[in-house]
C-alpha cells in the first residue's frame, strides 16, 4: 500500500496519468467553469478561517428546532461539517497555505469531541435500527480521510496520528461493529450502501498504510460497490425515486478513488457505464433546471448534475457537458465537481435530431418524459409520467402520476414530500394516494409493497419529434376491486395534454379523480373548467366524462391531522395547505377526460368547449369514441387506439 500523499483523487506525481495538483492549479487559473468552482471553494475555505467549528447543535437553514435542540446529526449539519473540512483541505493543497490546514484540523477536532458530536450517526437512525453506524458515519469517515490524505505532507507526525485515531474511534470501529452485527445496508443496495460501504472503502484507500484495517475496508467495499451498479436499469434508470439519484455521485466518487488507489491509468468502466444514467437525469429535468418531483424530495429540486462532469469527461460527451454547465450553479458538491470537470470539452446543446424529445424508460419507476424543445430555460411544455413499480425505496403509491410544466413553471404538480414521519407513513397525505394526481376508488389507496405483481406497466405509446408523444399505463394490479384501470396521456406539440382515465370495477363505487395545481386554481362559472396561472405560464383545463358531461369540481386543501402531523424528530410538519381539485362519479364503469392547454400567461385565455361530439379550443379538437382518441391541432395530430 502506497505511502505517497496525496494519492486519492489527485496526486503530485507528475509521471502519473491521474489528475495532478499542477494540472488542477493551471486549470483554475484559466477563465471558465472550473475557475468559478475554485473561487467558490476558496471563498468557503476563507470564511471557515475565522468561523467557529460547526457543531451538531448549530442552526442552519432548513434544520428543524428539534434537530438543533437535541444536537441531531442530520444530513444538513453533517454535510456542512464535511464540506468545511474538504474545502479547507483542497485550498491548502492548491495554495500551500497552512491557515487552511489549521481550519480543517479545528473542524476535525470538533467532530472528534463527544460533547459536540455525540456520535457520527443520526439520532433517529440509532433509535430505529440500533446499529453503531449509519449514513453519517460514511459521510464523515470519507470526507475526513480524504482531507487527511490531501493535507498529509503539511501535517506534523502528531497531527497525522491524531486524525487517524479520531477517524478510527468515531468512524471505522463503529462501522466494523455494525458489519459484525449484520447491518442491513450491506445487502439492500440503495443509497445507504453507497454512502456507508463506499464511504468507508474510500476511507481505507485514503488512510492506506496509516491504518492497520484499511486493506480490509477496501476489500470489503469492492464486491458490494460493484454489485450496486447492477441495480441501475438497463437504460440507466435509478432504482429509487428521482431525487435520491443525487447519490449517483457516490459510485462515481468511489470508483474515481479506487482508480487512484489501484494505480490504474484508464478511466474506470463503471464511470463510463453511468453515461446512460446521466441521460436519464437529463430526461428527468424540466426547465429551468428542476427535477421531476415523483416520490420523496421537494418541488423544484435542483437538476442532478454533480456526477455528470466525471461521466462527460470519461466519455467525452459534449451533450452531457452542456447539461452540466446549464445547471451546475450553485454546485452541490463543488470540491468533487472541480476535480472531475474537463474544461477542454466543448459543450454542445442537444437538438431534436440528435436527442429525441420524448422517451419512456421501462425499469424501476418507469420514467416517461415528453417536451416541445431542449430549450433549458423556457420550453413551452414538459410532461412527465410514471409507469413503474411503486414499492421501491423513497417512492410513493403514485403509479400513473403525471406532472405538467410550461415556460419554466410548474402547473400540474407532484407535491413531493415533507420531513419523514417515524412510522405510519401512508397516513400522511404526501406519502399516500391522496397527495397525487390519480384515480382512486371508495377512498382506497393504491397498493404499495414489494409484491412483483403489484406494478404499473406502460402497455403502449409512441414519440414523434414533430407531434409529441402518447402513452398508456395499465394500473389494474395496483387497485383492489378493479377489473381494469388505465391512464392514457397524449402530448400534442406544443402544449396540449389530454389524459383519459378509464376503469371497470367489480361493483359500483365512488370513483374520484384528483388534480393538484401549482397555485390556487381560478374556477370558471362553467362546470369542469379551471385555469392555473404561475408566473409566465398558464394552463386552461377541463374535466369531463367521456360522453361530454361536464363534472363539478370540488376544491380543497391538504392538511395534516393529529396525531399524524409530526416528523420523526417530533417537529410539527409544515401545513402547506396545497390546493387540489376533485371530480367524482358513482358507477362500476367510468371514463374521465382531462384536457390541458399550456400557454404563456400573457396569451389570452381560451376555455375548452364541447361542440357536437368533441371538445374544442381554438384550432385544437379532441374526439373520443369507442375505438379511437383523436387529438388534432393546426399542423399535426395523434390518433390513439382505444384501450378496449
Amino acid at each position: 500500500m502506497t505511502d505517497l500523499h496525496p494519492h486519492i483523487l489527485i496526486t503530485t506525481d507528475e509521471t502519473s496519468r491521474l489528475p495532478t495538483v499542477s494540472s488542477l492549479s493551471a486549470a483554475v487559473g484559466r477563465p471558465g467553469a472550473r475557475q468559478r468552482l475554485w473561487q467558490l471553494v476558496q471563498a468557503a475555505a476563507d470564511a471557515g478561517l475565522q468561523a467557529p467549528p460547526i457543531t451538531s447543535f448549530d442552526s442552519l437553514p432548513g434544520r428543524s428546532t428539534e434537530d438543533v435542540r437535541r444536537g441531531n446529526r442530520d444530513y444538513r449539519i453533517v454535510d456542512a461539517a464535511g464540506q468545511r473540512v474538504t474545502q479547507a483541505a483542497l485550498a491548502a493543497l492548491l495554495t500551500q497555505d497552512r491557515r487552511y490546514v489549521d481550519s480543517a484540523l479545528r473542524q476535525m477536532e470538533c467532530l472528534f469531541d463527544h460533547n459536540k458530536w455525540a456520535e457520527w450517526q443520526d439520532i433517529f437512525h440509532r433509535e430505529h435500527f440500533d446499529l453503531d453506524a449509519d449514513l453519517r458515519t460514511g459521510q464523515l469517515a470519507r470526507d475526513l480521510a480524504l482531507a487527511w490524505d490531501w493535507m498529509q505532507p503539511m501535517l506534523t507526525a502528531a497531527e497525522r496520528q491524531s486524525v487517524v485515531d479520531g477517524i478510527d474511534r468515531c468512524g471505522i470501529q463503529p462501522y466494523l461493529r455494525a458489519v459484525d452485527a449484520g447491518a442491513w445496508w450491506l445487502q439492500r443496495m440503495n443509497n445507504w450502501t453507497t454512502v456507508i460501504v463506499g464511504g468507508l472503502g474510500i476511507c481505507g484507500m485514503a488512510l492506506a498504510a496509516a491504518h492497520p484495517q484499511s486493506t480490509a475496508l477496501v476489500d470489503m467495499s469492492r464486491p458490494i460497490m460493484s454489485a450496486y451498479l447492477e441495480h441501475y436499469g438497463p437504460e440507466g434508470e435509478f432504482n429509487e425515486n428521482p431525487a435520491y439519484a443525487i447519490s449517483s455521485f457516490l459510485p462515481v466518487l468511489y470508483f474515481s478513488a479506487l482508480r487512484c488507489h489501484d494505480g490504474e491509468h484508464e478511466i474506470p468502466a463503471p464511470i463510463i457505464a453511468l453515461r446512460q444514467h446521466a441521460y436519464w437525469c437529463l430526461y428527468a429535468t424540466a426547465p429551468p433546471g428542476h427535477l421531476v418531483s415523483f416520490g420523496d424530495g421537494g418541488p423544484e429540486y435542483p437538476a442532478l448534475t454533480s456526477f455528470v462532469p466525471a461521466v462527460a469527461s470519461a466519455t467525452q460527451d459534449s451533450v452531457l457537458h452542456w447539461f452540466y454547465l446549464q445547471h451546475f450553479e450553485p454546485p452541490r458538491f463543488p470540491v468533487w465537481e472541480l476535480l472531475w470537470l474537463d474544461d477542454a470539452l466543448v459543450p454542445v446543446a442537444p437538438t431534436p435530431a440528435s436527442l429525441p424529445l420524448g422517451r419512456a424508460y421501462e425499469a424501476h419507476s418507469g420514467l416517461i418524459s415528453s417536451r416541445t424543445s431542449w430549450d433549458p430555460d423556457r420550453t413551452e411544455c414538459v410532461v412527465f409520467g410514471k409507469a413503474g413499480h411503486g414499492g421501491i425505496n423513497h417512492t410513493h403509491p403514485d403509479g400513473g402520476q403525471i406532472e405538467i410544466h410550461g415556460y419554466g413553471r410548474r402547473l400540474i404538480v407532484d407535491l413531493g414530500s415533507v420531513p419523514y414521519p417515524a412510522d405510519n407513513q401512508r397516513r400522511y397525505y404526501h406519502f399516500s394516494s391522496d397527495g397525487h394526481n390519480q384515480l382512486t376508488f371508495a377512498g382506497r389507496a393504491q397498493l404499495w409493497d414489494q409484491e412483483p405483481n403489484h406494478q404499473a406497466k406502460r402497455t403502449a405509446g409512441e414519440f414523434d419529434g414533430d407531434r409529441g408523444g402518447w402513452w398508456r399505463i395499465d394500473l389494474t394490479s395496483l387497485h383492489e376491486g378493479a377489473e381494469s384501470v388505465t391512464r392514457t396521456v397524449v402530448h400534442l406539440h406544443p402544449g396540449i395534454v389530454v389524459v383519459v382515465d378509464a376503469a371497470s370495477l367489480r361493483r359500483a363505487e365512488t370513483c374520484r379523480l384528483r388534480w393538484h395545481p401549482a397555485t390556487d386554481p381560478v374556477p370558471s362559472a362553467i362546470p369542469g373548467l379551471f385555469t392555473v396561472i404561475n408566473g409566465d405560464a398558464r394552463i386552461d383545463a377541463s374535466v369531463a366524462a367521456a360522453d361530454g358531461t361536464a363534472l363539478a369540481l370540488h376544491a380543497g386543501r391538504h392538511q395534516y391531522q393529529p396525531p399524524f402531523d409530526q416528523d420523526r424528530m417530533n417537529n410539527p410538519l409544515p401545513q402547506r395547505r396545497e390546493p387540489y381539485l376533485d371530480a367524482s362519479l358513482e358507477a362500476d364503469r367510468v371514463c374521465f377526460v382531462s384536457l390541458f392547454a399550456v400557454s404563456s400567461s400573457t396569451d389570452p385565455g381560451r376555455p375548452w368547449q364541447r361542440d357536437d361530439d368533441c371538445w374544442r379550443r381554438g384550432d385544437v379538437s379532441v374526439l373520443l369514441d369507442g375505438s379511437m382518441l383523436q387529438v388534432v391541432g393546426p399542423t399535426s395530430r395523434w390518433d390513439v387506439p382505444s384501450d378496449g
